[in-house]
């Protein structure tokens, strides 16, 4: 029994003798590797507004051309079909004229007799009044108008004048029977032909006033205090540039652009998607004949440039995460996280207009696993390319 304890003691010896004759490993420090990334310095300043948004064009005047006397239609103008062009005042379509001739030339007989039958009366007045001079007159009044034949001139006068209205009134149904643009427009529909018998009730044709356009444009409502809208605290719109982007491979130009101008809101916002609608004017749509038209109907794309906003520090679209967060290289060459206000996107730039100083650092290359703290180095993309021998601290791009 004695004999199996002291060979467990003795092994626990050995065993303990052992460990404390173990060789001890010297702990070396790990060295932290900085990711190497490029920066770019915000240099807050200001710059005018942009706001984007998508809408339709419309038509500014639009009119139904129905006649205002009846007859049957003698002439038709070529342009007079699906989009034509019309000038103000060119002739669409006449309507026979001949009844509304004679008719004006009856008008013009019956004035001409009704002022000699004036010229008589006046006559018989004059010598009315000098038959009663010669007998004293001195009847009362009622009496001497009698005598002095004033019932008869006043009806003289009056018949005169229902035959000159009667006569302004066939001149003008006379006029009316030839169909007039009231406008520079565009043919949107048309409905009678030569032969065709036609009243007041009959459309004619349906114009399109193209001396302007009307672009009615979707807007988020916070971003509407950024526009110059006439009315609002502005005596002049906003600038705007209208595209339509033309759909097709083929040759030709794949976008149709125009200029305009903020003009006015619209009365109410959409309760689904909670934009406001901005009416954006387009001044000759058509152009000048060497380029395609803006028409109606047309789906485009809006730029509007704003108020002037200061303190906009322009960076790189890829230098924002998650909408709203952008890194900062801190003193000491680490990653500090950043809360940033986007107000609009140009160009693959995106303007925030809050959250960075002047002076920061902000990364712009991409990041895996960003940590606040982490550590970095700022590296010049120049030398940092294929073929180059390694990065180099960009020394200039420090605070």
């Amino acid at each position: 029994m004695v004999l199996p304890v002291a060979i467990i003691l003795g092994g626990v010896a050995i065993a303990a003798l052992l460990f404390s004759m173990r060789p001890h490993a010297e702990q070396a420090e790990v060295e932290e590797v900085a990711t190497p990334v490029e920066v770019v310095i915000a240099e807050p300043r200001t710059v005018p507004a942009r706001v984007e948004g998508t809408g339709t064009v419309v038509a500014d005047a639009q009119v139904v051309i129905t006649p205002q006397v009846g007859g049957r239609i003698v002439e038709v103008a070529p342009e007079l079909r699906p989009g034509g062009i019309v000038a103000r005042g060119q002739v669409l379509a006449r309507i026979d004229p001949r009844d509304y001739q004679l008719a004006v030339t009856q008008a013009e007989s019956q004035v001409a007799q009704a002022r000699l039958n004036l010229a008589l009366e006046q006559q018989r007045a004059e010598v009315a009044r000098r038959e009663w001079e010669l007998v004293g007159g001195g009847e009362p009044a009622d009496e001497a108008s009698l005598a002095l034949r004033g019932p008869q001139l006043a009806a003289a006068e009056q018949a005169l004048a229902a035959a000159e209205a009667t006569l302004a009134s066939a001149k003008l149904s006379l006029e009316r029977s030839v169909l007039r643009a009231p406008f520079d427009a565009v043919v949107l529909q048309e409905g009678v032909d030569v032969g065709q018998m036609v009243g007041q009730a009959t459309q004619v044709a349906t114009l399109v006033g193209t001396e302007r356009l009307r672009v009615e444009v979707q807007v988020p409502v916070e971003e509407l205090p950024l526009l110059e809208i006439p009315g609002l605290g502005a005596d002049v719109g906003s600038p705007a540039r209208v595209v339509q982007n033309l759909a097709g491979g083929g040759a030709g130009p794949r976008t149709v652009a125009r200029d305009g101008a903020v003009v006015g809101l619209g009365g109410q916002i959409d309760p689904a998607t909670r934009t406001a609608t901005v009416l954006v004017a387009v001044e000759d749509p058509l152009g000048d004949g060497a380029d395609l038209p803006l028409l109606p109907g047309a789906f485009v794309e809006v730029e509007m440039s704003g108020r002037p906003q200061p303190g906009v520090t322009v960076v790189p679209d890829a230098a924002v995460h998650d909408g709203t967060v952008v890194w900062v290289v801190a003193d000491g060459d680490r990653l500090v996280r950043r809360e940033v206000t986007v107000g609009w996107r140009q160009d693959g730039q995106l303007y925030l207009t809050g959250g960075l100083e002047a002076g920061d650092r902000v990364v712009t290359s991409p990041l895996s696993l960003p940590v606040a703290g982490m550590a970095v180095r700022v590296i010049d993309p120049e030398t940092s390319g294929p073929g180059a021998d390694g990065a180099t601290d960009r020394a200039e791009a420090r605070p």
